[in-house]
């Protein structure tokens, strides 16, 4: 539920120049192997390229991802010029949510060999994306559902541990050459890419999307039983929260999905906290505390309430839109 800017976080550059140093190893068929062809009125061979083994490091076998899809392109590999056409590796890769979608639906669906061996993300996953995420990229919490810590934390001095996933937003079994779109790949955690994601798709509802607007469009509301008056709450069973969509039901089908209202429903008592101190401890007492202690009086309100800074990545926290949108329907800001 929280936004992505991949622009802002790293140079995304960076990122294109790692995918695109991936080594592959080939071998180019001999001409006495290749098809003949007729072109322009003349028999020519038609070079072919059978796929090896692939190879990470050095070796003089091998040639960059990049230089084997151009290789595809000029040689009409797998018709390679025609499904890409106009379309460079690095634009696949680096390419904004909005190109991501444009290429999406000018190619389609495609099961052809050469692009699933080209854009594999399994084999790239341990040796490349995930290293790269974690030295670039400070993932902390769920994009999904900002429920769960996802952070890398380092095991020795090289090695670093993760416990986040990369959702494929839009399935790379489907749409093999998004398998390494950076826009494509959302930090989550294993319940929402695993559990309950799966092969949905939402149109421009990728936290990656210069259109993605959750934080904006939807809130979390609280609702009071009956017996609940001036925020005289004993139990936080007498409390409800659910998210609620301001003029439009765009997000629902994310909402179902990903089962956010009834997953926060678990963690009611976040709320009932929050109220409860509300309660003991009202701009009065805060006034107090601000007289006995000399601390700013917004310093205080913000240590006791938790309270959520109004320019702050909520990516950093579990529960920061809860708590911020909480806090400003209890006017905490």
């Amino acid at each position: 539920m929280l936004k992505i800017n991949y622009s802002k976080s790293f140079d995304k550059n960076a990122y294109y120049k790692y995918i695109s140093t991936k080594k592959i190893d080939i071998d180019i068929c001999k001409k006495k192997n290749s098809k003949c062809i007729e072109k322009d009125g003349k028999k020519v061979y038609e070079k072919r390229i059978q796929l090896k083994n692939i190879k990470f490091g050095k070796n003089q076998k091998t040639v960059s991802i990049e230089k084997l899809f151009e290789l595809y392109k000029t040689n009409k590999i797998g018709d390679f010029d025609i499904i890409f056409q106009n379309i460079s590796f690095k634009c696949l890769t680096i390419g904004n949510f909005r190109t991501l979608q444009k290429i999406k639906n000018q190619i389609g669906k495609k099961d052809n060999k050469y692009i699933k061996f080209i854009f594999n993300y399994t084999d790239l996953q341990t040796n490349k994306i995930k290293p790269f995420f974690e030295e670039n990229f400070q993932t902390r919490t769920c994009y999904f559902c900002n429920i769960h810590f996802v952070n890398e934390y380092k095991i020795d001095e090289k090695n670093y541990q993760n416990e986040f996933t990369l959702d494929h937003f839009y399935d790379k079994a489907t749409y093999p050459y998004l398998g390494l779109s950076l826009y494509n790949l959302i930090p989550s955690c294993y319940t929402c890419n695993s559990k309950l994601k799966k092969n949905e798709e939402f149109k421009n509802l990728a936290p990656s999307s210069q259109k993605y607007d959750f934080e904006t469009k939807v809130k979390f509301k609280l609702f009071l039983d009956d017996s609940c008056k001036n925020l005289h709450i004993k139990s936080k069973d007498d409390i409800d929260i659910a998210l609620k969509e301001n003029y439009s039901n765009q997000y629902d089908k994310y909402i179902e999905v990903f089962k956010l209202n009834e997953r926060y429903k678990v963690h009611k008592d976040i709320v009932f906290k929050m109220i409860q101190n509300a309660e003991l401890y009202p701009e009065s007492r805060l006034r107090e505390l601000q007289d006995l202690t000399g601390l700013p009086f917004q310093q205080i309100k913000k240590d006791i309430f938790n309270l959520i800074d109004e320019n702050e990545d909520l990516s950093k926290q579990p529960f920061s839109k809860l708590i911020k949108d909480i806090s400003e329907e209890l006017k905490l800001i």
